[in-house]
């Protein structure tokens, strides 16, 4: 049985009703996509609503006991479903027939078959597009359809970046109009400057000093693993005997893991390369802050939140230099380039298929201090642009400017 907790029709009640899909958001394990959804809507519920507003969460599962703490005005729907696909499709356009919200807002880019007139939905990326060739041609297939209809159905289209903004305009002829640029943040409470006193129980939990380069994600081909462990070796082939870095790996298996499994095997430094799995946020935060630099190192993204997560740790990142990245770093600094007093360099930037760059990067930032320091201040600086009350409020205008 469905639970219901104060669920009126907008029409019964004379009220703006907010539906608001949540199930993303409630997962345990969270990646990109889950924790987008979990931090806007924790900060959506720091806005108080306007006179005559409900919000109705959707799940197929209890809310967690954080997530289920809900304001005035919020109330909760499980809208119950059997194990497997078809809760979005099938239930959730069930639950439109029986008690259409004023406005449907689905973060997570997949919606019902049923929808509102006034339909919201974030597309994050369209890598699948742009990059078939680094996905399962399953989850290619899926993707395509989901945005496909993403694209048909919904009112608002809200992207995180203008890169992916361009990518919906050329790629589905998406009229500008409909789409609303929303970038995203980081959990600046949990991802800030740790001491390493304070991050000694993360760091003798996984065995590391701080001698070490950290990739956090899943380990796929979207992610370019391969191309960065070659860099590393070159990069330890520099060394000599003796040098003390790591290259750790934070994450799950993914979409061609099978084939770079045997580039972590076959390495000639794999007893310095680490793969620690999944690991929780609350851990990985002090590890990030510990790294000599974080590495991001994707053939495509849509935004990149790990790019804000680093700035806010006070660790030198390291990026594939692709649009997405530019927009989040700023005006990122190639390896190659001389450090400048002036502008918004926030990291180096590197072109994601050429090893020897990457390599370059890695000892630059090894070896020269100084350009550490000056890039964490600056990332320290532009990561305040960013915050997760004004993706919030910004997304609160596009809500309501559909009533």
């Amino acid at each position: 049985m469905d639970t219901e907790l104060n669920l009126l029709t907008p029409k019964a009640s004379g009220q703006v009703v907010y539906g608001i899909d949540a199930q993303s958001a409630n997962k345990q394990k969270r990646t990109g996509v889950e924790n987008y959804c979990r931090q806007l809507i924790e900060a959506m519920k720091l806005h108080q609503l306007e006179g005559g507003e409900q919000v109705v969460l959707y799940s197929n599962t209890k809310l967690d006991q954080t997530l289920g703490e809900l304001p005035q005005g919020w109330s909760s729907a499980v809208l119950n479903w059997p194990p497997g696909r078809g809760w979005m499709s099938m239930r959730v356009s069930w639950e439109m027939l029986r008690r259409k919200p004023s406005v449907l807002f689905v973060p997570g880019q997949a919606l019902p078959i049923i929808c509102p007139s006034a339909t919201v939905t974030t597309v994050h990326d369209l890598a699948f597009a742009r990059r078939p060739d680094l996905y399962e041609p399953a989850t290619r297939k899926r993707l395509t359809r989901v945005t496909k209809k993403a694209v048909k159905k919904a009112t608002r289209i809200i992207v995180p970046s203008t890169s992916t903004k361009l990518d919906l305009v050329e790629l589905y002829h998406v009229a500008e109009s409909r789409i609303v640029v929303i970038p995203e943040a980081a959990d600046t409470n949990l991802f800030r400057h740790y001491t390493q006193e304070s991050a000694r129980g993360a760091l003798q939990k996984y065995r590391l000093g701080t001698n070490f380069f950290l990739v956090v994600g899943r380990l796929e081909k979207k992610k370019n693993i391969t191309n960065l462990i070659r860099a590393f070796e070159l990069f330890k082939s520099r060394r000599g005997m003796g040098d003390p870095f790591e290259l750790v790996f934070i994450g799950e298996p993914g979409y061609g893991y099978g084939e770079m499994k045997k580039y972590f095997d076959l390495s000639p430094h794999k007893d310095q390369i680490r793969q620690l799995g999944y690991v929780p946020d609350e851990e990985v935060a002090p590890l990030m802050s510990q790294a000599i630099a974080y590495l991001f190192p994707s053939w495509y993204e849509g935004f990149g939140i790990p790019n804000l997560e680093a700035m806010a740790a006070g660790t030198t990142l390291i990026a594939s230099d692709i649009p997405a990245h530019r927009e989040v770093v700023g005006d990122a600094l190639r390896p190659l380039d001389k450090l400048g007093a002036q502008g918004l360099a926030a990291g180096l930037l590197v072109p994601p298929g050429e090893p020897e760059a990457w390599a370059h990067a890695l000892e630059r930032i090894v070896k020269d201090g100084t350009l550490r320091t000056e890039l964490i201040a600056k990332g320290t600086e532009r990561v305040k642009q960013f915050s997760w009350e004004k993706t919030a409020q910004q997304t609160w205008e596009v809500l309501r400017g559909l009533v």
